[in-house]
């Protein structure tokens, strides 16, 4: 017997009769909040006559108070007559035509097996070229199926031992597969670990992992997490570039969505000299202090989230200084005002939220 294992994936289950649940993207189950949710699995063919077949897996996240039923069955023939008519039995179980009472009746007069609250099920007494598999979810609640294995050999060490040893469904094949379920545990951990790696479909508590794994701290909960997965994807070019100019620009545009403006303080001066700026207290900065204008507003939490990140970039002695600019009109010699334009009076001050201080306010010692 060939060593084949069933993968259920997300074009099987499309063809899956799902009763109370829905198949996301991923391939994952979610289940209704609802008191009943049933599964049943269109036939898997083995093209072998009396086939035998190993075990069948799944994860199942469930509360306490939902009790699994699994149902299997095992026939040669998928065609069953009803009433007078000759019916498929992918079409009974997976339509909606015939009543939940009648599946289990059919399921029970074909011998199906029923198990209790058990995830990994050995399916040695049972024999057939198809094999039919039900899942039902009794009790109020949410949860999720995910990761639908069906193996037809069930056990990896029996073709290890003298075929004196190997009497199938015997004790000793049943005392084998607990080991065996233990190495399919670890074989599927091992085989799931390029998918942890994978930035493209990481969780937000993986990316903070990566980024540590990168030397970069985004923990905090400040970013989106599409953010975190785009520094993540070129955490190793902005590392490279660390110290730079370059990589500051392109972490603020990663960060904020748009392009924002570094002043350095020797750039400062040069335009100082030049008389495009004017200001003491820009005059009287270190050459360690470094401008950032942005236009987006950002509350104190996320300006010093923010800072903390972009510090992780720069040279040791830097300081950041992150300033908003604020939203004004330009006239050059082009522009003509006629009688209908008016210009806002110059403001004074500014309040957390952006509201002006203009001269009908006037502050009380």
């Amino acid at each position: 017997m060939a060593g084949i294992t069933y993968s259920i994936k997300k074009n099987r289950l499309k063809r899956a009769g799902m009763f109370g649940m829905d198949l996301d993207e991923n391939g994952v189950i979610t289940l209704h909040n609802e008191a009943e949710r049933h599964l049943y699995l269109t036939g898997l063919d083995s093209s072998e006559e009396k086939a035998t077949w190993g075990r069948i897996s799944f994860i199942a996240e469930i509360t306490e108070n939902m009790v699994l039923y699994t149902y299997v069955l095992s026939v040669d023939d998928n065609k069953i007559v009803e009433e007078d008519k000759l019916y498929n039995l992918d079409d009974i179980f997976t339509k909606e035509d015939f009543p939940e009472t009648e599946k289990k009746r059919i399921m029970k007069g074909l011998g199906a097996k029923r198990v209790v609250d058990k995830d990994d099920i050995l399916l040695y007494d049972l024999s057939g070229r198809y094999l039919y598999v039900c899942i039902d979810i009794i009790g109020d609640g949410e949860g999720t199926i995910s990761d639908i294995m069906v193996d037809r050999v069930g056990d990896n060490f029996m073709d290890t031992f003298p075929s004196v040893y190997r009497e199938r469904d015997s004790f000793f094949h049943r005392y084998m597969s607990v080991y065996s379920t233990i190495y399919n545990d670890f074989e599927r951990e091992i085989d799931e670990l390029p998918k942890l790696l994978d930035v493209e479909s990481a969780t937000q508590e993986q990316l903070e992992a990566y980024g540590s794994w990168l030397g970069i701290d985004l923990s905090g909960d400040y970013l989106p997490v599409e953010t975190m997965r785009t520094i993540v994807r070129e955490g190793y070019r902005l590392n490279r570039m660390k110290g730079t100019r370059a990589c500051l620009e392109r972490l603020l545009e990663i960060i904020l969505g748009e392009r924002a403006i570094i002043l350095e303080q020797n750039t400062i001066r040069s335009y100082m000299e030049e008389g495009e700026i004017t200001g003491g207290t820009l005059e009287d900065s270190s050459i360690y202090d470094v401008n950032i204008l942005i236009r987006k507003r950002l509350s104190d939490s996320d300006r010093h989230q923010i800072l903390h990140l972009i510090q992780q970039f720069v040279p040791l002695r830097s300081r950041l200084h992150l300033i908003r600019l604020k939203d004004s009109g330009v006239l050059d010699t082009d522009i003509y005002l006629d009688m209908n334009a008016v210009l806002s009076e110059e403001s004074y001050g500014v309040f957390d939220e952006d509201m002006e201080m203009d001269d009908d306010i006037i502050l009380d010692e």
